[in-house]
């Protein structure tokens, strides 16, 4: 069943030792293509179609979708591109490429509906050894786009497996919900600008040889955010910089981890065309810059819907700085 069509809808701490940053991943790895830049060819269509998916990744349930800068964004294609594509706005972590997935939604019934893509690890785990996992993700929110996410959920994460079976068919869902994973994060997940990690670690208790990513827990068993008023298609994440690797390994690279905040702000659309609203919060002090830092305005939320006007503002990136108990800063594109 595709979701993916016009007018369809969809009816902190962390799993393991977690927390939740902004980071690289890399090096040490047992992931294959764990930043998604090897592939066939660039994506031309949605789904993890043959020959139009990152090497040696497929789909582990229903159909995610493959994300590269290398489009040439006409036609189809262009839903698959980046940063701009059908569900959202996101440069890549590094690189040109990365992934997405449903991780929270429904079809008819109340079935629950999930995408998840998997890999054949590069060698199997050992049994007793500690491994640490981590994979960056961010959230894909736009109204104006393509199809119009506008939830938010929890339990991103990593399940490992003794066999795979790579989902081929629209026939429907073919692997229930584990409400079980190795890692996940318990926390919802609401940024749409910056990428966020989830890591932890844990003890293999068998010789896993395939890992899966996505949200493994039924809907009853997920904390969700309904961000966008009135929408009703689910919760889409981009996922990115994938690592396991033996405790003590280490795989990311940054030059700082900020840690993400409780209360994270939540800015949509993202891109947008004539208005931003942020959920800002009574009295909150706020000003937006542009790409060279120049001031362009500046104020006082009133309400705890902060919306501003972008429709005269050239196309481009822009930065919102809030000011209440803590400061924040939210990336956001106007474009037209």
């Amino acid at each position: 069943m595709d979701l993916r069509r016009p007018g369809r809808g969809l009816g902190l701490l962390l799993g393991c030792l977690g927390s939740v940053a902004f980071l690289r991943c890399e090096a040490q790895n047992l992931v294959p293509n764990p930043s998604f830049e090897l592939k066939d060819t660039c994506p031309y269509t949605i789904g993890f179609q043959e020959g139009d998916r990152p090497l040696y990744w497929f789909p582990w349930d229903q159909s995610p979708e493959y994300f590269n800068a290398c489009v040439p964004g006409t036609g189809v294609d262009s839903l698959v591109g980046v940063p701009l594509n059908g569900f959202g706005y996101q440069h890549a972590m590094e690189g040109d490429a990365y992934i997405g997935m449903y991780a929270y939604g429904h079809i008819g019934g109340g079935i629950d509906y999930r995408e998840y893509a998997g890999c054949e690890l590069l060698e199997p785990l050992e049994v007793g050894q500690s491994y640490d996992l981590s994979f960056l993700t961010s959230l894909a929110i736009g109204a104006a786009n393509y199809w119009p996410m506008t939830w938010a959920c929890n339990n991103m994460g990593m399940l490992f497996s003794m066999e795979m079976t790579p989902w081929d068919g629209w026939s429907g869902i073919s692997v229930p919900t584990r409400n079980y994973a190795h890692l996940h994060s318990t926390a919802v997940i609401t940024d749409t600008a910056n990428w966020i990690l989830v890591q932890g670690s844990f003890v293999a208790d068998s010789a896993y040889r395939f890992l899966a990513i996505g949200n493994f827990f039924s809907n009853a068993l997920t904390d969700t955010l309904h961000i966008v008023p009135g929408g009703s298609l689910g919760a889409y994440y981009y996922v990115d910089g994938v690592c396991v690797r033996k405790s003590g390994q280490p795989c990311e690279f940054t030059s700082g981890i900020h840690e993400q905040e409780a209360a994270v702000s939540l800015l949509w659309p993202n891109p947008a065309s004539d208005q931003v609203q942020v959920r800002a919060g009574t009295g909150t002090s706020w000003q937006v810059f542009d790409a060279t830092g120049r001031l362009l305005a500046d104020g006082e939320s009133t309400a705890e819907l902060l919306l501003l006007p972008v429709g005269q503002w050239a196309p481009g990136e822009y930065v919102l700085r809030l000011q209440g108990e803590e400061r924040r800063h939210v990336r956001f594109v106007v474009m037209r």
